[in-house]
């Protein structure tokens, strides 16, 4: 896979969530999140490309097994990514390509999607469509994650705020384009800038506020759970 974008992400996902992908581990909503960071970032595709390979030469050493083992939790991730992309096409046939056009009923025609994200969100984004969170902040959701489970697409208008919220567990987003910050608190120190290519995790227990930069800011987010409001909006 080539690199798409000129800048390389700042944020990459820790250690162990990449090693759980390359170990084809991780649940579909996160898997999605590593995938389409790997399309932004050169040094984890190669990060990544090297933990299968050494998986590749483990695996090999280890005796077959039982033709009655049950299979692992969150075997044939990649498979279901790369299934999800070929889903809906007549058995045979190529799928019609999934372009920026396709896009267009959920507004995000103008916008560079890499894959497997693109087709995601062509394919599997709940008909009811965008769902306000906030002012100038909306959500298309994915219908690809287990409830409690939330994995969907945030748009937010320039300088729009998320209010402070917790979370209960564990939050990836992944930056499309735009940015948001992180604003410094008690609770996060400094806080942080996430911009274009970013795939950030945060967490059990995480309290912050987001907010969007001067251009706005779309991103992919999965939730292990949902979020708590801590504050009401002014």
């Amino acid at each position: 896979m080539s690199g798409l974008y000129h800048q390389p992400p700042a944020h990459h996902p820790p250690e162990d969530i990449l090693v759980s992908y390359a170990a084809g581990s991780l649940r579909e909503p996160e898997a999605l999140a590593v995938a389409t960071h790997l399309a932004y970032c050169p040094a984890c595709r190669r990060d990544s490309a090297l933990l299968e390979e050494v998986g590749g030469v483990l695996l090999a050493d280890l005796p077959p097994a039982p033709a009655d083992t049950p299979a692992a939790d969150g075997d044939g991730v990649l498979e279901t990514l790369l299934s999800r992309i070929d889903e809906g096409s007549a058995e045979g046939a190529t799928p019609a390509p999934v372009t920026a056009n396709s896009l267009a009923e959920w507004g995000l025609e103008g916008l560079t999607i890499p894959e497997p994200l693109r087709s995601y969100i062509a394919r599997t984004a709940v008909r009811t469509g965008w769902i306000t969170l906030a002012d100038g902040i909306e959500a298309l959701r994915l219908d690809i994650a287990q409830p409690p489970a939330v994995a969907e697409i945030l748009r937010m208008r320039p300088g729009s705020v998320l209010p402070t919220h917790r979370h209960p567990d564990q939050e990836l987003i992944l930056v499309i384009q735009g940015r948001f910050t992180e604003e410094a608190s008690a609770w996060t120190g400094p806080g942080g800038r996430f911009s274009e290519g970013d795939l950030s995790e945060f967490d059990g227990g995480t309290i912050h506020t987001v907010v969007a930069g001067d251009d706005g800011c779309v991103c992919y987010r999965m939730l292990a759970q949902p979020v708590e409001r801590l504050e009401a909006e002014a």
